[in-house]
């Protein structure tokens, strides 16, 4: 199947996060899509980045349930590198928060500048 081009004006915008944890951060405060993500993890233990389809102000991590849970690798593993061409589509905002467990209400904070996110999306 040949990958589909999807037209975004003036390309994606960039959400950048040296420091992502449980305090969740807002990636955008309407519907959008994401487009890639890159992430990585500099502990010895996993992490996990976790989108949530609401505003920031609406997010409260561990209480409020994300839409898509991402595992990431301890330090030395492969960092999370996701394209999606038609992109992951958010109805409400996205917002993005990182803990030290998988289960949704995990609120579990990563140390300093453990977690690094970069997000593509319009």
């Amino acid at each position: 199947m040949a990958p589909i081009n999807v037209n975004v004006s003036n390309g994606l915008k960039i959400f950048k996060s040296i420091d992502l944890d449980e305090s969740e951060e807002q990636v955008k405060g309407a519907e959008g899509q994401v487009f890639f993500i890159y992430a990585s993890n500099t502990n010895a233990a996993a992490r996990w980045l976790k989108l949530y389809n609401a505003t920031a102000a609406n997010v409260t991590v561990g209480t409020t349930v994300p839409v898509a849970t991402f595992y990431l690798p301890p330090s030395g593993g492969t960092p999370v590198k996701l394209h999606c061409d038609l992109g992951l589509h958010f109805n409400t905002a996205i917002t993005a928060a990182a803990t030290t467990g998988v289960a949704d209400n995990d609120t579990g904070a990563p140390g300093a500048n453990e977690v690094v996110v970069v997000i593509g999306y319009a």
